[in-house]
């Protein structure tokens, strides 16, 4: 009931308690001190008035008595001079006595001392009659009157004393009552005041044990917890077991704690995957470095290949056109036979060794188609060990291939072709009937070999042309490589450094420690934000 409190209302209630009980207290004590000073000033009213005027009155007496005695010893003594002085002097003690006693009348409060005042003043009359008669028989020189009066005053004195000394004991009693009330009165102050007292430190220390409880007891938990969280243990469960504003306090700072929390465990995730991608970078670098090195070297070993190929695509090109002359000259050769029929005994021996060297030079046609075919094979090979960057070299190496297979198709009917000339020559000279058809075929031959010459002396070009290309994109696929090395190797330094930022970040973070069954999850809709 009481953690459901605000603390605000708690402290209200407090000073509420304290600021009823300094007001009770306060009219308490100004009600006492009201009292007593009532009681006061009707002690100094009986002691200045009621008093004064008794004791003034007795003493007004008692001089009045004195100067009738003295009067009556200077009668005796006979001087008589001053016996009427002295009896006026009487007289106005006499009244000074009776104003007394009537102001003391006046001064009285309750009807018992209003009687027993009268009773006074009426003693006091008759003691005056009294008197006024002494006095008389001293104007009157009579010392035997004087004696008689005297004596009847004296039961008057008598009666007015003992009346004087009851109003003055009613008086001591009044203001022992008065000293009895004002005592009672402080006694119960100091008795209340005591009980205030003993309450307010009752209530003190209630209110300090309740304050201790709900607020400062909370308030030294808060601290810890911030203590904890500033030395970056999280591990520690905030509880709100109250619903004022310590409650409120203790809310915000679990919120606190829980969004820390995730905030630590999702660094700690990140960091973790970074590393891991960090780590996986570096050896996809390393690998793709190392490959990168074996492509490079491999297109080394290419470009020398093409180098040795591209020479031997020359040398064929210059026998090529070495045969297109000779298969020139024999067709001249073959035109002047068909003129000078009679010489083809000579001529047919002409052709033969022609022929002879014609057979050599297909051969080594043959022997290039051969070497160009291995050539364009390890070319390829080359090609499909480049890949991707090796598929337009890959073509150029099929069309090299392609020209090989037809030198080699056309040096193989070359040869065919001079074989059968030989043949035909070696039965030349039984044959001579069918000089001119044979001086024909053997034209049509040459004619073909020409041909067949310009095609080789063509394609040789075309992959000397080939070649030269093949040449330089292999040029260029070096170069490239080696900037992709360059650029593996930045990468590889990248991704060393950040790998190295993420063991620093995850070291930076491994001073918080958190439950990992308390890690809570984002809210969907902070996610969504934050994506």
């Amino acid at each position: 009931m009481l953690s459901k409190l605000k603390v605000r209302t708690i402290f209200l209630c407090i000073l509420a308690v304290f600021t009823l009980a300094l007001v009770v207290s306060s009219g308490i004590g100004w009600k006492n001190a009201y009292s007593g000073y009532r009681s006061v000033d009707r002690i100094h009213d009986m002691t200045t008035e009621q008093v004064r005027n008794v004791y003034g009155a007795w003493v007004a007496l008692l001089r009045a008595r004195v100067g009738l005695a003295t009067a009556y010893t200077e009668l005796q003594e006979g001087e008589t001079g001053k016996i009427g002085e002295r009896v006026d002097g009487a007289r106005k003690r006499l009244e000074q006595a009776t104003s007394a006693i009537q102001t003391y009348q006046a001064t009285v409060a309750s009807d018992a001392e209003r009687t027993q005042a009268q009773g006074l003043a009426t003693a006091l009359g008759h003691y005056t009659a009294a008197i006024e008669k002494v006095g008389q028989a001293l104007l009157q020189q009579d010392a035997q009157a004087y004696l008689q009066a005297n004596a009847a005053s004296r039961e008057a004195n008598q009666t007015f004393d003992r009346l004087l000394n009851e109003n003055l004991d009613n008086i001591g009693v009044q203001m022992q009552a008065l000293e009895d009330d004002s005592a009672e009165g402080y006694d119960t102050a100091r008795a209340v005041t005591i009980g205030l007292f003993v309450l307010a430190v009752i209530m003190f220390l209630a209110a300090w044990r309740f304050i201790e409880r709900t607020v400062l007891g909370p308030l030294r938990q808060a601290g810890q917890l911030f203590e904890y969280m500033g030395q970056g243990d999280l591990t520690h469960r905030v509880d709100v077991t109250s619903r004022n504003e310590i409650g409120q306090l203790f809310v915000s700072l679990r919120k606190m704690q829980e969004s820390l929390t995730r905030v630590i465990a999702q660094v700690r995730q990140g960091v973790d995957e970074i590393n891991t991608g960090a780590t996986e970078i570096a050896q996809g670098n390393t690998d793709l470095s190392s490959r990168t090195e074996q492509q490079a070297a491999s297109l080394e070993e290419t470009a020398a290949s093409m180098e040795e190929l591209s020479g031997t695509v020359k040398q064929n090109a210059d026998n090529a056109r070495q045969a297109d002359q000779l298969a020139g000259n024999s067709m001249g050769v073959a035109r002047r036979g068909g003129e000078v029929v009679s010489e083809v005994v000579t001529t047919m021996d002409a052709i033969s060794a022609s022929s002879r060297k014609i057979a050599e030079i297909v051969n080594v046609i043959d022997g290039i188609a051969f070497q160009t075919n291995i050539l364009a094979l390890n070319a390829a090979v080359e090609a499909a060990r480049a890949g991707e960057q090796g598929k337009g070299f890959a073509v150029v190496a099929g069309e090299v291939r392609t020209l090989a297979q037809r030198s080699a198709q056309a040096a193989r009917e070359i040869k065919t072709l001079i074989e059968d000339s030989v043949s035909k020559v070696e039965a030349g000279s039984n044959q001579v009937e069918r000089a001119g058809s044979t001086m024909k075929e053997i034209v049509d031959a040459v004619q073909r070999v020409t041909d067949i010459m310009g095609e080789i002396s063509a394609a040789t070009q075309e992959q000397s042309s080939g070649i030269e290309q093949v040449n330089r994109a292999v040029a260029q696929m070096d170069e490239v490589t080696q900037q992709n090395a360059a650029l593996v190797e930045e990468a590889a330094a990248a991704a060393g450094s950040l790998e190295s930022q993420a063991q620093q970040l995850r070291q930076a973070v491994s001073v918080f420690r958190i439950s990992s069954q308390e890690v809570i999850e984002m809210p969907a809709h902070e996610r969504l934000h934050q994506a």
